[in-house]
């Protein structure tokens, strides 16, 4: 479990350090891997106030294929018997190991101690075991620093002793089922459940050859897309069918009332005769039928007949085996599988504890789910921000809840004491506020306009489970305007959590509320930021939001770094453009994914690379009570495509990662954007440096997706105006010389729904969006400055004034800067009425009253 670790990442092997020892300027190719690719814990890394863990890369075993919509990848075909020892590990405080050693074997990439190791220095090997006979990694060093709260869940075998043998044990545990059928008589979501149970049964359920929709797959012009297609057709049903079926199991856990037992069997043996259908097709519905056998299974159990029985356990041990396959030796080291980890894991470990004693290979599925669990998640490093954005950070809210909170309750231990939960809480209401659009990061961002029912709940399960007041306020802010928001999350199949609410009573927590907390805050490994102008006045809010990313931009991750959004009043101004169609569509990679659809800049036309090796990250950050400042860093994020998975995704789809599209050869060599935020979000200062190996076009680009820009020159600069219902954002472009500008409705691949219908088939258009772009004449050098106002449409925008010589005067704020092509990039930013300053020459000195701060170059702590 990676984010309790402080780990100096591989890059440090690899860092040029300028001659101040300020500055840390990356040589590596990348900072993540798809696939592990380096040990845990790096050598001289620090295991601190947790149980250690180790994981390692994989034998090299072939590489996974593309992973597209609905379909993820499988891994290589010749993995590891998992019945075998295929790894060894050992553990010494002596680094000759030749005393006091203990020596692991192990059949998966990773290992979880049993016990807690003293303070101090150790060391450990990993070893790969072919025919009897181990090789042995390199011996690498740690140190054991536990000097507060520990993190300390239990072994497999102590969780295991824990298990009742009795069923259910799964939704609920028999020994509390009369006292958790009393405790609800008088909560609404039983009476949710209920209602949606009884109007089941009144329905009849069809084949899904009868129902599923195939009239348009024909006229799509790649299998990738009639595949896509198929599947998203299919699910629509599965998952209805899904939900239906679940409500009635639930419905029974509530009653014990025999006729939604006998009308959910009744569904779920026509769900299962479904899968010689042609028609059923994708991963989702392979785990929803394991997740319905071993939920029926457990809930049903003292009622099935042995048939049926015998039935659900026939279901549970062939998908359950297939994920099983699936996961071994593969998902430990996947930087983000992301159907498993959405839902498919959550599935796979509840059938596995369904069916523990029962099914012989369930004893093995357990101890992988759970030690997989301890090892990888619930996060994938250790901010709490979700790397893949808020879309698709929806779509794990049940597997962040419902898997510790089964653990915690059979075990007795707290999971929610992992520091990741106090993390994820601040992602949670940084990256979209009440009332607001989420930060805008990551596939189909722009679906996510307010805060939803199901984000509304797992704020409402994670500030009771960690007694977080900011949650809880969040919660409470949301709900006084609109009392029905939990309702509005029932039966989401990722994201509903009704029945925890119906298993806890802790009530919301009191304490420090939204208007306590700062106004900016960064999430350095992840590699976001925001700032706000007003926590107390949320109505009135300015904000702008961040991303420089060492993940890059695989999976869902777009290819934006350096680029920033902002609003007013929740609604978006200059914001990132374009549609996530599909995984791989010509729109969704050329005018969505792609770094031309971003707030940020392009080198002679080009963006960013697709894959890890497109990365940023933000080296430096402060937040202050009177000024907040960051740098992202995206020198290494230009140039062609090089990932083989995004090659092989490209290839199957038909796309083009040529210069036409966007992309070549890189010439950049440096590119920072350091943003200052001058008292609030209100007012903000953006300097670009950037630098190529030879004069090339740079381009910086604008966009919004609600109304068109309006520009115009004002003194030296270039003003950009971004309109919402409530409020603006002025932009104030300033550059060395004369800037070439330009703006369109048109995406450069244009915006065509053939995946999304609604339930009548209609598949309505996707809106085309506004995209400006200033140019520049080829310099090797150059620098953008840009000033930013955002306030209600009906005041006046904080107008800079160029007092000539690189110095700006906004409200109470000069700037002076180098905005030439030639000298050191530079800036200082100082307050005219308080002593407050912010001051770039290499390293950053930021004054706060009496207080002096001095920033350099931090590396990242990453895992993969």
């Amino acid at each position: 479990m990676r984010k309790i670790f402080a780990v100096f990442v591989a890059v440090h092997l690899f860092v040029s350090v300028g001659s101040t020892q300020t500055t840390i300027t990356l040589k590596d190719v990348t900072l993540m891997h798809e696939m592990r690719a380096t040990p845990f814990p790096l050598n001289n890394a620090v295991v601190k106030n947790r149980k250690a863990t180790f994981m390692w890369p994989l034998k090299d075993l072939g590489k996974p294929g593309a992973a597209l919509d609905g379909l993820e990848e499988s891994g290589p075909k010749n993995k590891p018997d998992p019945n075998k020892i295929n790894y060894q590990l050992r553990i010494s405080r002596d680094s000759l190991f030749k005393k006091s050693v203990k020596t692991v074997n192990c059949s998966w990439a990773f290992y979880n101690a049993e016990e807690i190791y003293a303070n101090g220095v150790w060391y450990w090997q990993y070893g790969y075991v072919d025919k009897g006979k181990t090789n042995w990694s390199k011996v690498l060093k740690f140190t054991v620093d536990n000097n507060g709260k520990l993190f300390n869940p239990p072994t497999f075998s102590s969780l295991i002793e824990k298990l009742p043998s009795t069923h259910p044990r799964v939704w609920i545990q028999e020994k509390d089922w009369n006292q958790f059928i009393l405790g609800s008589q008088n909560k609404p979501e039983r009476l949710w459940y209920l209602s949606y149970a009884d109007s089941v049964l009144r329905k009849e359920i069809k084949h899904i050859a009868e129902t599923i929709d195939t009239s348009k797959i024909g006229g799509l012009d790649s299998e990738v897309k009639k595949s896509s297609l198929l599947i998203r057709e299919s699910r629509r049903i599965v998952d209805r069918e899904e939900a239906n079926t679940e409500s009635l199991i639930r419905a029974y856990l509530l009653t014990k009332d025999q006729k939604y037992f006998q009308g959910a069997m009744h569904r779920l043996e026509e769900i299962i005769s479904w899968k010689s259908s042609k028609y059923l097709k994708g991963d989702f519905n392979e785990s929803t039928l394991l997740s319905l056998s071993s939920l029926a299974y457990d809930s049903f159990y003292n009622l099935l007949s042995a048939q049926q029985k015998a039935l659900l356990l026939k279901e549970i041990k062939e998908n359950g085996g297939k994920f099983f396959d699936r996961f071994q030796n593969h998902f430990e080291a996947h930087i983000a599988d992301n159907h498993s980890v959405q839902m498919t894991l959550r599935m796979f470990t509840m059938a596995a504890f369904a069916t523990y004693g029962e099914l012989p290979e369930a004893k093995q599925w357990a101890d992988y789910a759970y030690n997989v669990w301890i090892v990888r998640f619930p996060g994938v490093n250790n901010d709490g921000g979700w790397h893949n954005g808020d879309s698709y950070f929806h779509v794990n809210i049940r597997t962040l809840i419902e898997v510790p909170y089964f653990y915690s309750k059979i075990s007795g231990y707290d999971f929610f004491t992992d520091p990741w939960y106090q993390g994820s809480a601040m992602y949670v209401i940084y990256q979209q506020p009440p009332f607001s659009k989420s930060g805008g990061n990551g596939s189909s961002h722009q679906t996510i306009v307010k805060p939803s029912g199901t984000r509304v709940a797992y704020a409402d399960a994670l500030a009771k489970l960690t007694n977080n007041s900011y949650l809880a306020d969040y919660v409470k802010v949301i709900s006084s305007a609109n009392p029905d928001i939990l309702r509005k999350g029932f039966m989401a199949k990722p994201g509903d959590l009704s029945w925890f609410r119906l298993q806890d009573n802790t009530p919301l927590p009191e304490g420090k509320k939204l208007a306590d907390l700062p106004l900016s805050y960064v999430f350095p490994n992840t590699g976001l930021a925001t700032l706000m102008s007003s926590w107390k006045d949320i109505k009135r809010n300015a904000m702008l939001t961040f991303r420089s990313s060492p993940y890059g931009s695989t999976s869902h991750a777009l290819a934006n770094q350096n680029a920033f959004n902002t609003f007013y009043a929740g609604k978006p101004l200059f914001y990132s453009s374009g549609h996530h169609i599909s995984f791989t569509d010509e729109h969704s990679v050329y005018a969505h994914r792609s770094t031309r659809a971003h707030n940020t800049i392009l080198v002679n036309g080009m963006g960013q690379k697709i894959g890890t090796e497109g990365y940023g990250w933000i080296p430096r950050y402060y937040s202050g009570e009177k000024v907040a400042y960051f740098v992202g860093d995206a020198s290494n994020a230009y140039g062609k495509v090089e990932s083989p998975l995004w090659i092989e995704r490209g290839k199957v789809s038909h796309l083009e990662y040529s210069p036409k599209n966007g992309w070549d050869n890189n010439h950049l060599k440096k590119y920072r954007r350091h943003i200052v935020e001058l008292g609030g979000a209100d007012l903000v200062f953006i300097y670009d440096e950037l630098e190529a190996d030879k004069p090339v076009e740079w381009s910086y680009l604008l966009h919004t997706i609600a109304q068109p820009m309006e520009i115009s020159n004002e003194q030296n600069m270039v003003k950009i105006k971004a309109t919402n219902v409530n409020g603006v954002s002025s932009a104030y472009l300033l550059a060395p010389e004369k800037l070439k500008t330009d703006q369109t409705d048109q995406f450069f691949y244009p915006a065509v729904n053939w995946l999304r219908a609604d339930d009548k088939g209609y598949f309505a258009p996707y809106p085309n969006h506004w995209h400006f772009t200033a140019k520049s004449s080829a310099q090797a050098i150059y620098r953008f400055a840009t000033i930013i106002s955002t306030h209600h449409k009906d005041k006046e925008p904080v107008k800079p004034v160029d007092l000539s010589n690189g110095k700006i005067k906004v409200g109470n704020w000069v700037i002076q800067m180098n905005l030439t092509t030639s000298g050191k990039a530079a800036f200082v930013v100082e307050n005219i009425k308080e002593n407050v300053k912010v001051e770039y020459n290499d390293a950053t000195e930021i004054t706060e009253g009496n207080k002096k701060t001095r920033l350099v170059d931090q590396l990242p702590d990453l895992e993969i």
